[in-house]
């Protein structure tokens, strides 16, 4: 029986991400928050509609979506620890890399091909490869897409799957608004090209698959959805534009160029003009944003790339199947990849930038509490008994009481007047805080200080 290196190769890829994806332990602000409040809903059995984290929009009503998301993350924590959350993000990883590359095998491209292209993509897509719903957006788009081109391709039953796959996405993150703008690019595709019964089967698609997506007790909405896409918040690190100084930015412009060179020697499909331009705008807004271009380029790329330049298409043309042993040796070696990367998995987040040693402090103290930002999620999980002034959801304190924060924190012309009217009782902010100055000044007392956190309490 002789292996086929083609149909291997999706499983080795996603072995390989998967083991990369284990190597680095949790630590991002948001899965803190994202953790409590997948806990809070199953210990009340019930949705978290309102705010029950903060002090200052407590008992506000208000919905990130994400509420199944948060579920199974915390599901994932109460069956392994940060360990069982660090294996969940290798899975989703996996998953996104496995049908990525079988996108990238489309139209009979070589594995010599598909699989850098698509490893690039996924190198790019790191940026995200954090314990946050927004994980599973990864994986779901480009199963998404598989799908699609299967059924563009004539295997229309595939779209079968679609709705049930949109209501579950719906629920898990408010990436889901990607998903239904691929159903409707692939839909208007269909009807373009008057393919009379493939656009009777996609429309019908379409719309049951946006039914689908009104199915959401918890979730964020279209709506809300949309406009967040569209118009991110600048101040947050990553809905900031792309920085072509670090590696993501530099690799996601290189996907830019990389397209857009192919498009002028090779041109195109309607269809490639209309998935490839609204996500290159939607990545150029957002870095978060940016893999999602690079996965819909992948198949683009490889199936251009050997058009556009003979030479390549003509060494193709004279290759040979890939012996056995290499493709044996290939798969022992990701398969001896992810099982190192799960002896190795990390069993405890990554805290160094939160404030440790303030927080026995904070647990035993009272009142208003105003913290950094980054923090809320932290202090949330770690020091339930102090609601929070901000953190990571951010969609409750917009507009005012960001604003306050700001205000406060950046030592503007009405910092004393928030203090006063929130009631702050501590601060805990970095040290190079203008406002940490500011309150040294006013005799405010130092509770606990190192060198990430400064807790400073108001005098009596």
């Amino acid at each position: 029986m002789r292996l086929d290196g083609r149909a291997l190769a999706p499983l080795y890829v996603a072995l390989a991400a998967f083991a990369l994806a284990l190597a680095t332990p949790p630590g991002d602000p948001d899965t803190y928050w994202h953790l409590a409040s997948g806990k809070w809903m199953l210990d009340h059995g019930a949705l978290l509609r309102a705010d029950v984290f903060s002090s200052t929009v407590n008992g506000q009503p208000y919905s990130v979506g994400e509420w199944f998301g948060e579920i199974v993350l915390y599901v994932a924590y109460l069956a392994g620890g940060w360990t069982g959350l660090v294996v969940l993000r290798g899975l989703l990883v996996a998953v996104a890399a496995f049908f990525l590359t079988r996108v990238a095998l489309r139209g009979g491209t070589p594995v010599i091909i598909a699989v850098p292209v698509s490893c690039a993509a996924l190198l790019l897509s790191e940026i995200v490869w954090t314990d946050r719903p927004h994980l599973f957006t990864l994986a779901l788009f480009p199963l998404l897409l598989d799908l699609l081109l299967t059924a563009r391709g004539g295997r229309l039953g595939v779209l079968l799957g679609v709705p049930p796959l949109l209501l579950v996405w719906t629920n898990l993150h408010g990436g889901y608004a990607l998903g239904l703008a691929l159903v409707g690019i692939f839909t208007l595709d269909a009807l373009l090209e008057r393919r009379n019964w493939a656009s009777s089967a996609f429309a019908i698609t379409a719309i049951t698959a946006f039914a689908a997506s009104l199915v959401d007790p918890g979730s964020l909405g279209l709506g809300a959805a949309a406009a967040h896409a569209t118009a991110p918040p600048r101040f947050i690190v990553e809905e900031s534009p792309p920085d072509v100084t670090r590696p993501a930015g530099f690799v996601f412009a290189a996907f830019i160029i990389g397209t857009l060179a192919l498009a002028l020697r090779a041109g195109g499909t309607l269809l490639d003009l209309m998935l490839l331009a609204p996500l290159l705008w939607l990545g150029l807004s957002a870095q978060r944003q940016m893999p999602y271009f690079a996965f819909a380029a992948v198949p683009y790329i490889t199936t251009a790339l050997p058009r556009a330049w003979s030479p390549l298409e003509a060494w193709l043309a004279r290759r040979r199947p890939y012996p056995r042993a290499a493709v044996v040796g290939f798969g022992a070696g990701v398969v001896a990849m992810a099982l190192v990367g799960l002896a190795l998995v990390p069993s405890a987040p990554n805290e160094r930038a939160y404030p440790t040693a303030a927080l026995a402090a904070v647990r035993s103290s009272s009142g208003v509490l105003l913290n950094e930002y980054d923090w809320g999620g932290y202090l949330i999980w770690r020091a339930p008994e102090r609601p929070v002034f901000v953190d990571g959801r951010l969609f409750p304190f917009l507009p005012d009481v960001f604003a306050d924060w700001r205000e406060a924190v950046e030592l503007g012309p009405h910092w004393k007047d928030v203090l006063d009217r929130y009631k702050v009782a501590q601060v805990l902010l970095r040290p190079d805080r203008a406002l940490v100055s500011a309150l040294r000044d006013q005799g405010w007392r130092v509770v606990s200080e190192d060198a990430v956190a400064v807790l400073l309490e108001r005098p009596r």
